[in-house]
């Protein structure tokens, strides 16, 4: 009985745990990957089609992306252009004699100049409103995008830290008597610690860079919005002041202003780009997750797919069921051997059986409710054990009489490796939750479902209001300059439409 050795703990479901987090590459290098192609001008590779996947790490991903913003930015161009070539105009004009004067209009025309002015005005405050809210919005919606996902990659840093817990627990019970097992056990734990510095890495980096990303995005609308609003309403000022200088001042600083707004536009119409392709690649995921083609993030390479994960898991209750079951045959072998040395066999013999709370083959699912009522629990197991173990200088009769059956000397590699077991069960639902990635699914799952249609939302709103908002500064200029001319040399009464002496010539 010195030779008792049931308490094995198999060692391939640590083997195939190693194979998981040794496939698992540096997170800091992990990138979204969609597997939709895009036809976009790249203009690093001489505007020639992009025709590669959704990639965060691909600089001509980025530039193919920002590069659909490019009617703002040809049209804030041509403004400037246009700018210039007017203002160059007027210089030469000026240095050659000046301009002739403008004939004399009716009252009317004064008056529908100033009704139009009032009216695009009015639509610029309202699009510059419509703008704040939906740049407050897209803000908030992306900050919560980004918490979740990256409270998520935090949740598995926590799920492999508590893994580790176990695992180390594990290797102290084991190291006096399994030191093969105890050293592949360190293995694990050390190469599971690289990982929760690469995750925590990656987290604190990229929390940094989205942070800083959505808080520059917010602060130019914001800035671009407020300059604008103090703009309108000085230019509703000097409209009734007839202040005529004034309107000069207000054209080139509307002038600026609108070469902005198309900036903006096209730099929103690419977050509003970028956006979609996101949430695109989330969505597929939530379909395809179990896709042999399906690559969102290289983090769940080796996870992602259902079965891999399933075969990983089931590997693992097959481990602790193999043991069980040999445990529970071995105890009631030496029960039956201590308490009837000289049968070959009694079917009346009957012994409590430990708990196994995993289900038999194929899949060994994890089912603590199924065990027997009677059953002994594993955590039951130490004492039970201490009352059942027979001391080496006590007789084996007294040992028989008061059913203490188990050998001493096997007592404490049984116990290092019950109290194993018992760890390796209590760490079971964190590895499932790591083999399944399940954290990153059910943030990806919560982002595709319930996130992503207010977030582009936001954003699509967010672009369509800095776009009408463009056209209209755009007219609200053209009209500053006609109005700049319809004054030009005219007295006006204090808050009147009309001059005070319409026969006047400019």
């Amino acid at each position: 009985m010195s030779n008792f050795k049931p308490f094995r703990l198999p060692l391939i479901s640590l083997l195939l745990f190693t194979s998981v987090v040794t496939q698992n590459s540096s997170v800091s290098a992990s990138p979204f990957v969609h597997n939709r192609r895009f036809n976009r001008p790249d203009p690093l590779h001489h505007l020639r089609l992009y025709k590669g996947g959704y990639d965060i790490r691909n600089k001509h991903y980025w530039a193919s992306a920002a590069f659909t913003g490019v009617h703002g930015y040809a049209m804030a161009g041509i403004w400037v252009m246009f700018g210039l070539g007017f203002g160059s105009y007027l210089m030469v004009k000026g240095f050659n004699g000046g301009f002739h004067p403008f004939l004399d209009h009716p009252s009317s025309y004064f008056l529908a100049c100033f009704a139009l002015i009032a009216i695009f005005i009015l639509i610029a405050i309202v699009f510059s409103s419509l703008i704040l809210v939906a740049n407050q919005s897209s803000l908030h919606k992306s900050k919560t995008l980004m918490d979740t996902i990256f409270g998520a990659a935090s949740n598995m840093q926590q799920t492999i830290e508590a893994v580790m817990r176990g695992f180390s627990k594990i290797r102290a019970l084991l190291q006096p008597y399994d030191r093969q097992t105890s050293d592949l056990l360190n293995q694990i734990t050390n190469q599971m610690r690289k990982e929760t510095i690469s995750i925590q890495s990656f987290v604190e980096e990229a929390r940094q860079a989205s942070n800083r990303a959505m808080k520059a995005v917010y602060t130019a609308n914001l800035v671009f919005v407020t300059a604008n609003l103090v703009v309108l309403v000085t230019g509703c000022v000097i409209l009734f002041l007839h202040w005529h200088p004034g309107f000069t001042i207000l054209t080139v600083i509307c002038w600026i202003l609108t070469t902005v707004s198309w900036i903006l536009t096209g730099f929103d119409f690419f977050l509003h780009v970028f956006a979609g392709d996101t949430c695109a690649a989330f969505e597929d995921f939530e379909q395809n997750q179990n896709s042999k083609n399906n690559g969102i993030m290289s983090i769940l390479s080796s996870c992602s797919n259902l079965s891999t994960s399933d075969k990983f898991m089931a590997q693992i209750g097959y481990t602790v069921h193999k043991y069980i079951a040999e445990s529970n045959s071995e105890i009631t072998s030496l029960a039956f051997k201590m308490i009837h040395p000289n049968d070959q066999s009694d079917d009346s013999f009957m012994i409590q059986k430990i708990c196994d709370p995993f289900s038999g083959p194929p899949n060994y699912t994890y089912a603590p409710g199924n065990c027997q009522q009677d059953a002994i629990q594993i955590h039951d197991l130490p004492s039970i054990l201490s009352t059942l173990t027979c001391e080496k200088n006590t007789p084996s009769d007294i040992c028989k009489a008061e059913g203490r059956f188990f050998p001493e000397s096997a007592y404490g590699k049984t116990m290092a490796y019950i109290q194993s077991v018992e760890n390796l069960i209590a760490t079971y639902p964190d590895l499932q939750n790591l083999a399944g990635c399940t954290p990153v699914k059910r943030a990806i799952a919560d982002v595709a479902l319930h996130q992503c249609k207010p977030f582009r939302a936001s954003i699509k709103l967010l672009w369509a209001s800095i776009l009408t908002l463009s056209i209209d500064l755009m007219i609200l200029t053209l009209f500053w300059i006609i109005k700049a001319y319809q004054e030009k040399g005219r007295h006006f009464s204090l808050c009147s439409t009309v001059p005070r002496n319409p026969q006047q010539n400019l």
